[in-house]
């Protein structure tokens, strides 16, 4: 398994992780539940952003990718093992979306 995430950034989740963890049981909130609202108000932010050609877009994804690693630390899933996963899924996912579109252009041509 090839490593997407360092050792320094495994360690800064991981402390985000418990500080965010710490600040909603404070609150007595649910900790994941915090963490997916959270997503989903980043993800809307960063296309305002990003339509607006503010570049602090970039900024807001890097906080949507903590949010996300964090979600996977909460999970006490390995984000190594998890993006494995995904690279081959969105590869494979992504070819036959290509093959499948050059198969009805072929069709609308012929």
């Amino acid at each position: 398994m090839q490593k997407t995430f360092t050792g320094f950034s495994r360690k800064n989740i991981r402390g985000i992780h418990k500080l965010s963890s710490k600040l909603n049981e404070i609150k007595h909130k649910a900790h994941e539940q915090v963490l997916l609202d959270l997503m989903g108000e980043h993800a809307e932010e960063i296309k305002q952003l990003y339509e607006l050609e503010n570049a602090h877009y970039l900024v807001e994804t890097g906080d949507l990718l903590i949010l996300c690693l964090e979600l996977l630390e909460a999970a006490q899933e390995n984000p190594d093992i998890i993006m494995e996963k995904c690279y081959k899924r969105y590869n494979e996912k992504l070819s036959g979306l290509i093959s499948e579109f050059k198969k009805q252009k072929g069709k609308k041509n012929g």
